[in-house]
């Protein structure tokens, strides 16, 4: 199907998380400034001419600020969660539990949340088709509908 597309970059939020059944030094708590990549898409643009209006977008971003802005991002599995909620009810962290927080799964959750809040937003019009998660300028994932 044939679609209008614009994207969008949010970045610099600061964030720690870590991946507790990796045998490598990724178990341990570490953090990255994530920033995030949205592609946008619809069949008809609006009378302004636009995909998306960025303007728009002000819940999304505050949605981003909430979740990944000086959080700590753990998997729902992880052993120790007790503790780390302990932490966040003593206002240590900023907890933030993810099926998976690791770029791959933090990409899926962001991309689910977002469409959802789009879709609402514009009354279906406009959907999103990519998210990349960017842990620095090295590393990121992909999640994507085709």
């Amino acid at each position: 199907m044939a679609h209008y597309t614009s994207t969008k970059n949010f970045t610099g939020f600061p964030c720690t998380h870590r991946q507790w059944k990796a045998d490598s030094h990724c178990k341990y708590v570490h953090g990255y400034s994530r920033s995030f990549y949205f592609e946008f898409a619809c069949s008809e643009m609006t009378d302004e001419f636009w995909v998306m209006d960025f303007g728009g977008l002000k819940e999304v971003k505050k949605w981003l600020e909430h979740m990944f802005d000086h959080t700590f991002l753990i998997a729902s599995d992880d052993p120790y969660l007790e503790k780390f909620e302990q932490m966040n009810k003593d206002g240590v962290i900023q907890l933030r539990v993810l099926p998976n927080p690791g770029m791959e799964g933090t990409a899926k959750y962001v991309f689910d949340k977002v469409d959802q809040m789009v879709k609402e937003q514009t009354d279906n019009r406009v959907w999103v088709t990519k998210v990349e998660v960017r842990e620095n300028e090295k590393n990121s994932a992909f999640y994507k509908v085709s």
